[in-house]
């Protein structure tokens, strides 16, 4: 193994997987979870997790491939070697992550917000996102109800970081599809 930092595992994000070895000098396919491979291009850390099995490495050199990631980790110079970290879960430190605009926000910033109508109706937290081909979808919990709505610009109004909430405007009829008994 390469020399890593020590990081405590609150902070790293799952931000990807392993999907197979590319190329014959010991290059991985990543499919990131995020829109842009380019997001990954700064980390220099990487963990890889299956079931029980943690591996970490350090990168050597990363490149977009596509919508994927190439990435090569020192300690790994074939294909075979390569092909021993597919399947694995992509986890990379937080820091590493580049800057957002000032109106952007990471799946985890928005895990565990609190999200209200902008009637002052009171869902639940967010406890997941679910990646979509049109849209990602925000997963929200509370008093028994799960409720499916988009992260999407015309739906979530602000977020305020500082209070932990997320005020939305969901169209009419939406709420009721995801919880009939809740109203």
């Amino acid at each position: 193994m390469s020399e890593i930092r020590a990081y405590n595992k609150a902070d790293y994000i799952l931000a990807g997987k392993s999907l197979k070895a590319q190329g014959i000098k010991g290059e991985i396919k990543i499919l990131p979870f995020s829109d842009d491979p380019a997001d990954l291009l700064g980390v220099t850390q990487f963990e890889l997790r299956q079931w029980n099995t943690t591996r970490c490495f350090k990168a050597e050199k990363l490149r977009c491939h596509g919508k994927y990631l190439a990435a090569k980790f020192v300690g790994i110079d074939d294909r075979n070697n390569a092909e021993t970290l597919t399947g694995f879960e992509v986890w990379v430190p937080v820091e590493d992550l580049p800057e957002l605009a000032p109106d952007e926000f990471y799946w985890h910033e928005m895990e565990g917000l609190q999200v209200i109508t902008t009637k002052g109706r009171t869902l639940g937290r967010v406890i997941s996102l679910l990646a979509t081909g049109a849209h990602d979808i925000l997963v929200i919990k509370g008093g028994g109800d799960e409720y499916l709505v988009p992260a999407t610009n015309d739906i979530i109004v602000r977020i305020e970081e500082q209070d932990g909430v997320m005020i939305i405007d969901p169209p009419p009829g939406l709420l009721e599809i995801n919880a009939p008994d809740a109203l």
